[in-house]
Protein backbone atom coordinates (compact mmCIF):
# COMPACT_ATOMS: atom_id res chain seq x y z
CA UNK A 1 0.00 0.00 0.00
CA UNK A 2 1.38 3.42 -0.96
CA UNK A 3 2.41 5.86 1.72
CA UNK A 4 -0.12 8.45 0.57
CA UNK A 5 -3.58 6.93 0.97
CA UNK A 6 -6.23 7.62 -1.63
CA UNK A 7 -9.01 10.08 -0.73
CA UNK A 8 -11.63 7.33 -1.25
CA UNK A 9 -9.95 4.94 1.18
CA UNK A 10 -9.37 7.68 3.75
CA UNK A 11 -12.99 8.83 3.53
CA UNK A 12 -14.49 5.37 4.02
CA UNK A 13 -12.18 4.29 6.84
CA UNK A 14 -12.81 7.54 8.70
CA UNK A 15 -16.54 8.07 8.16
CA UNK A 16 -18.18 4.70 7.40
CA UNK A 17 -19.73 2.58 10.15
CA UNK A 18 -18.62 -0.72 8.61
CA UNK A 19 -20.71 -3.05 10.81
CA UNK A 20 -23.83 -1.00 10.05
CA UNK A 21 -23.06 -0.86 6.33
CA UNK A 22 -22.60 -4.63 6.12
CA UNK A 23 -25.16 -5.65 8.77
CA UNK A 24 -22.37 -7.60 10.45
CA UNK A 25 -21.31 -6.62 13.97
CA UNK A 26 -17.90 -8.26 13.49
CA UNK A 27 -17.12 -6.74 10.09
CA UNK A 28 -13.53 -5.66 9.46
CA UNK A 29 -11.85 -4.27 6.40
CA UNK A 30 -10.15 -7.03 4.41
CA UNK A 31 -6.62 -6.43 3.09
CA UNK A 32 -7.73 -6.79 -0.53
CA UNK A 33 -10.56 -4.27 0.02
CA UNK A 34 -8.16 -1.68 1.37
CA UNK A 35 -5.78 -2.31 -1.54
CA UNK A 36 -8.68 -1.95 -4.00
CA UNK A 37 -9.79 1.33 -2.44
CA UNK A 38 -6.23 2.63 -2.34
CA UNK A 39 -5.64 1.92 -6.03
CA UNK A 40 -5.46 5.26 -7.83
CA UNK A 41 -4.75 3.84 -11.29
CA UNK A 42 -7.28 4.26 -14.10
CA UNK A 43 -7.47 0.51 -14.79
CA UNK A 44 -7.69 -2.51 -12.49
CA UNK A 45 -8.70 -6.14 -12.93
CA UNK A 46 -9.19 -8.78 -10.22
CA UNK A 47 -9.66 -12.55 -10.29
CA UNK A 48 -11.80 -13.28 -7.25
CA UNK A 49 -13.56 -16.09 -5.48
CA UNK A 50 -17.29 -15.78 -5.00
CA UNK A 51 -18.66 -14.13 -1.85
CA UNK A 52 -15.45 -12.28 -0.97
CA UNK A 53 -17.15 -8.87 -0.97
CA UNK A 54 -15.82 -7.44 -4.24
CA UNK A 55 -19.23 -6.14 -5.35
CA UNK A 56 -19.90 -4.49 -1.99
CA UNK A 57 -16.45 -2.94 -2.01
CA UNK A 58 -17.04 -1.53 -5.49
CA UNK A 59 -20.29 0.01 -4.29
CA UNK A 60 -18.45 1.56 -1.33
CA UNK A 61 -15.79 3.00 -3.64
CA UNK A 62 -18.50 4.45 -5.89
CA UNK A 63 -20.35 6.01 -2.94
CA UNK A 64 -17.15 7.65 -1.70
CA UNK A 65 -16.36 8.98 -5.17
CA UNK A 66 -19.91 10.27 -5.67
CA UNK A 67 -19.90 11.96 -2.27
CA UNK A 68 -16.53 13.64 -2.65
CA UNK A 69 -16.88 14.72 -6.30
CA UNK A 70 -19.69 16.80 -7.77
CA UNK A 71 -21.48 15.41 -10.85
CA UNK A 72 -19.56 12.15 -10.55
CA UNK A 73 -21.00 9.23 -12.54
CA UNK A 74 -20.54 5.61 -11.45
CA UNK A 75 -21.88 2.75 -13.57
CA UNK A 76 -22.21 -0.88 -12.51
CA UNK A 77 -22.66 -3.62 -15.10
CA UNK A 78 -23.88 -6.95 -13.72
CA UNK A 79 -24.71 -10.34 -15.18
CA UNK A 80 -28.48 -9.99 -14.63
CA UNK A 81 -31.20 -7.67 -13.36
CA UNK A 82 -31.19 -9.04 -9.81
CA UNK A 83 -27.46 -8.44 -9.45
CA UNK A 84 -27.89 -4.96 -10.89
CA UNK A 85 -30.46 -4.13 -8.22
CA UNK A 86 -28.16 -5.52 -5.54
CA UNK A 87 -25.46 -2.91 -6.30
CA UNK A 88 -27.94 -0.09 -5.60
CA UNK A 89 -29.03 -1.79 -2.38
CA UNK A 90 -25.40 -1.94 -1.27
CA UNK A 91 -24.90 1.72 -2.12
CA UNK A 92 -28.02 2.77 -0.22
CA UNK A 93 -26.95 0.86 2.90
CA UNK A 94 -23.47 2.37 2.68
CA UNK A 95 -24.82 5.92 2.41
CA UNK A 96 -27.09 5.32 5.41
CA UNK A 97 -24.07 4.12 7.42
CA UNK A 98 -21.96 7.22 6.77
CA UNK A 99 -21.51 9.70 9.61
CA UNK A 100 -24.29 12.27 9.51
CA UNK A 101 -21.97 15.23 8.87
CA UNK A 102 -20.75 13.75 5.56
CA UNK A 103 -23.81 11.75 4.50
CA UNK A 104 -25.09 12.95 1.11
CA UNK A 105 -28.75 13.60 0.45
CA UNK A 106 -30.37 11.28 -2.09
CA UNK A 107 -32.68 13.10 -4.53
CA UNK A 108 -33.45 10.20 -6.89
CA UNK A 109 -33.85 6.73 -5.41
CA UNK A 110 -35.02 3.73 -7.39
CA UNK A 111 -33.98 0.12 -7.97
CA UNK A 112 -31.35 0.93 -10.60
CA UNK A 113 -30.20 4.48 -9.86
CA UNK A 114 -29.31 6.86 -7.07
CA UNK A 115 -28.71 10.55 -7.62
CA UNK A 116 -27.22 12.75 -4.92
CA UNK A 117 -27.87 16.41 -4.24
CA UNK A 118 -24.41 17.31 -5.61
CA UNK A 119 -25.37 15.93 -9.03
CA UNK A 120 -23.47 12.64 -8.69
CA UNK A 121 -25.11 9.45 -9.88
CA UNK A 122 -24.83 5.71 -9.27
CA UNK A 123 -26.35 3.77 -12.16
CA UNK A 124 -26.70 0.00 -12.34
CA UNK A 125 -27.89 -2.16 -15.20
CA UNK A 126 -27.65 -5.76 -16.42
CA UNK A 127 -25.23 -7.03 -19.03
CA UNK A 128 -25.34 -4.56 -21.95
CA UNK A 129 -23.04 -1.95 -23.51
CA UNK A 130 -22.68 1.47 -21.86
CA UNK A 131 -24.00 4.40 -23.88
CA UNK A 132 -23.47 8.15 -23.70
CA UNK A 133 -21.71 8.34 -20.32
CA UNK A 134 -18.25 9.91 -20.81
CA UNK A 135 -15.93 10.41 -17.84
CA UNK A 136 -17.65 7.72 -15.78
CA UNK A 137 -16.29 5.24 -13.28
CA UNK A 138 -17.26 1.82 -14.64
CA UNK A 139 -17.47 -1.44 -12.69
CA UNK A 140 -17.68 -4.64 -14.74
CA UNK A 141 -18.70 -7.31 -12.22
CA UNK A 142 -18.36 -11.02 -13.12
CA UNK A 143 -16.94 -9.93 -16.47
CA UNK A 144 -15.75 -13.42 -17.43
CA UNK A 145 -19.41 -14.48 -17.54
CA UNK A 146 -20.62 -11.78 -19.98
CA UNK A 147 -22.06 -13.01 -23.28
CA UNK A 148 -21.11 -9.73 -25.03
CA UNK A 149 -17.84 -9.10 -23.23
CA UNK A 150 -16.06 -7.33 -26.11
CA UNK A 151 -18.95 -5.03 -26.91
CA UNK A 152 -19.34 -4.03 -23.29
CA UNK A 153 -15.61 -3.53 -22.82
CA UNK A 154 -15.36 -1.34 -25.92
CA UNK A 155 -18.27 0.77 -24.67
CA UNK A 156 -16.53 1.22 -21.29
CA UNK A 157 -13.15 2.34 -22.65
CA UNK A 158 -14.13 5.97 -23.36
CA UNK A 159 -14.79 6.41 -19.64
CA UNK A 160 -11.14 5.85 -18.76
CA UNK A 161 -9.81 7.92 -21.65
CA UNK A 162 -11.90 10.94 -20.57
CA UNK A 163 -11.11 11.03 -16.87
CA UNK A 164 -12.96 8.08 -15.36
CA UNK A 165 -11.71 4.65 -14.31
CA UNK A 166 -12.47 1.01 -15.06
CA UNK A 167 -12.64 -1.72 -12.42
CA UNK A 168 -13.08 -5.30 -13.62
CA UNK A 169 -13.67 -8.25 -11.31
CA UNK A 170 -14.78 -11.82 -11.90
CA UNK A 171 -14.81 -15.29 -10.53
CA UNK A 172 -13.05 -17.74 -12.89
CA UNK A 173 -14.81 -19.24 -15.91
CA UNK A 174 -12.60 -21.43 -18.08
CA UNK A 175 -9.38 -20.03 -19.51
CA UNK A 176 -10.69 -18.07 -22.48
CA UNK A 177 -12.60 -14.86 -23.18
CA UNK A 178 -11.67 -11.22 -22.91
CA UNK A 179 -11.40 -11.26 -19.12
CA UNK A 180 -8.50 -13.71 -19.25
CA UNK A 181 -7.05 -12.02 -22.31
CA UNK A 182 -6.73 -8.81 -20.29
CA UNK A 183 -5.62 -10.46 -17.07
CA UNK A 184 -2.87 -12.81 -18.30
CA UNK A 185 -1.91 -10.90 -21.52
CA UNK A 186 -0.95 -14.09 -23.35
CA UNK A 187 -2.40 -12.93 -26.67
CA UNK A 188 -1.31 -9.27 -26.49
CA UNK A 189 -0.36 -6.66 -23.90
CA UNK A 190 -2.98 -4.74 -21.94
CA UNK A 191 -0.78 -2.12 -20.28
CA UNK A 192 -1.86 0.10 -17.43
CA UNK A 193 -3.86 -2.50 -15.52
CA UNK A 194 -3.23 -3.17 -11.86
CA UNK A 195 -3.90 -6.90 -11.36
CA UNK A 196 -4.94 -8.69 -8.17
CA UNK A 197 -5.97 -12.23 -7.23
CA UNK A 198 -8.44 -12.57 -4.34
CA UNK A 199 -8.93 -16.21 -3.28
CA UNK A 200 -11.45 -17.15 -0.60
CA UNK A 201 -8.75 -17.83 2.00
CA UNK A 202 -7.82 -14.13 1.97
CA UNK A 203 -11.18 -13.25 3.54
CA UNK A 204 -11.92 -13.59 7.25
CA UNK A 205 -15.60 -14.48 6.98
CA UNK A 206 -14.68 -17.44 4.75
CA UNK A 207 -11.50 -18.55 6.50
CA UNK A 208 -10.82 -18.86 10.24
CA UNK A 209 -7.05 -18.29 9.98
CA UNK A 210 -6.23 -16.06 7.03
CA UNK A 211 -2.56 -15.55 7.87
CA UNK A 212 -1.85 -19.28 8.17
CA UNK A 213 -3.94 -20.09 5.10
CA UNK A 214 -1.99 -17.60 2.99
CA UNK A 215 1.30 -19.07 4.18
CA UNK A 216 0.18 -22.63 3.47
CA UNK A 217 -1.22 -21.71 0.04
Amino acid sequence: MSQQLSPLLTFLVEYLDLPAATDNAEAQWEVFQLAHLNNQSLLAIDVKSRQVGWSWNSAAEAVASATLNKRDTNIFVSINQDEAREKIRYARYIIDALDREVRPRIVIDNQLELELSNGSRLISHPCRPIRGKPKANVYLDEFAHYAKDRQIYQSALPAATRGGRIRIGSSPLGAHGLFWEIFDQKLRPYPGYKRQIVPWWHVRHLCRDVENAIELA
